[in-house]
């Protein structure tokens, strides 16, 4: 059977870019047509989410435009997504091409090993020259990964050859009820992650793809909020860093310039342990004088006063002014958000820890 003539290299085109993405140079050869993240539900409908524990596949259609001789490459895929997905271990990727002496014959991809570094990525890896480059694109929170995969075969494309490609991205969403939007990322090895624009494209999905029918709270990787935390994941004995974000909608405590984080801990023994305070303990400190972000970083146990032989197993908390008279918390960001109503008493946002 005829080899597929390799998915790449040299060129000059427009790219094809979805609404609200990211536009770029017209000079590219490697052409994303479309990139969709939708899902067929029970009914035949289209829906822009799944179900925990189950398998999405999402789709990427493109095309090249090439105008040299190559030999011997490797096409390459980056996907984004959340680091609980676990996609390295867990996602098939599958492609076709019409270059094929079999149209529809699905062929696969691997992740790269970190010992094959991309020809002109200056010593660093596939996953490192991602990271660097594009973070985590439009999303708004850092819980996420790239993890780069190329072709399990070397490819040869000759000038003039214009080979369209599927590729289709099948992995478990994992047990988070979460929102995020997926990235994608084309390349090949002839090129390595080179300076220009010419060879490589990515791409970050408009529509935000939802896990639904999971664990936790939802974690909303598409929307500003006015509460983050940083890691996402941790245990009591880590260092965790709360962050109240006044720019994601209108509120008079940005305006104050003085932040306090207050909460209670609660513990699987059923204690509670309040840090009720306004003090330096307490006070979240300004990114800079431009800014309407505010930190603050400490280690649980101490900053709650838990006892070493209890276990946190979650922190409710809001942010406040110094003399408590102005309060953001779940209820307000749910309102600047979602449009929902103010309840007569505010609740709080939740924090809750993983299981040692």
């Amino acid at each position: 059977m005829k080899k597929i003539a390799n998915f790449l290299k040299a060129c000059k085109v427009p790219v094809f870019a979805l609404a609200a993405l990211i536009s770029f140079s017209s000079d590219r050869c490697m052409i994303v047509d479309e990139f969709s993240v939708a899902q067929t539900d029970e009914n035949g409908n289209e829906v822009f989410y799944a179900k925990a524990n189950t398998d999405a596949t999402f789709t990427l259609k493109g095309h090249i435009d090439c105008h040299e001789d190559h030999n011997g490459v490797n096409f390459v895929l980056g996907v984004l997504a959340p680091k609980s997905w676990k996609i390295a271990e867990n996602a098939r990727i599958t492609y076709k091409c019409d270059l094929a002496e079999d149209h529809n014959q699905l062929l696969t991809m691997s992740p790269i090993p970190s010992t094959s570094l991309p020809k002109n990525g200056q010593g660093r890896t596939w996953v490192e020259c991602l990271t660097q480059e594009y973070g985590v694109g439009t999303n708004v929170l850092d819980d996420m990964e790239w993890v780069a995969f190329q072709t399990d075969d070397k490819y040869s494309i000759i000038n003039n050859q214009f080979p369209t490609f599927t590729i289709f991205i099948t992995t478990n969403v994992g047990e988070k009820n979460l929102k995020c939007h997926l990235g994608i990322f084309i390349n090949h090895t002839d090129d390595g992650f080179s300076g220009g624009n010419d060879h490589k494209t990515v791409q970050f999905s408009p529509d935000c793809f939802e896990v639904v029918d999971g664990v936790g709270l939802t974690l909303d990787f598409c929307n500003d909020h006015f509460n983050k935390i940083s890691p996402m994941s941790c245990l009591q004995n880590d260092y965790v860093t709360f962050t109240f974000k006044g720019s994601a909608a209108e509120n008079t405590l940005a305006a104050t310039k003085e932040v306090y984080l207050q909460g209670t801990a609660y513990t699987t023994s059923g204690g509670r342990y309040t840090m009720d305070v306004r003090d330096g303990k307490s006070r979240m400190v300004r990114e800079n004088a431009y800014s309407d972000t505010y930190n603050i970083t400490f280690w649980p146990v101490d900053f709650f006063g838990v006892p070493e032989d209890e276990v946190i197993e979650r922190i409710e908390y809001y942010f406040t002014n110094s003399d408590g008279t102005i309060t953001i918390t779940q209820s307000d960001d749910n309102l600047a958000q979602l449009g929902t109503p103010m309840p007569a008493v505010k609740e709080p946002f939740e924090f809750h820890f993983e299981c040692e």
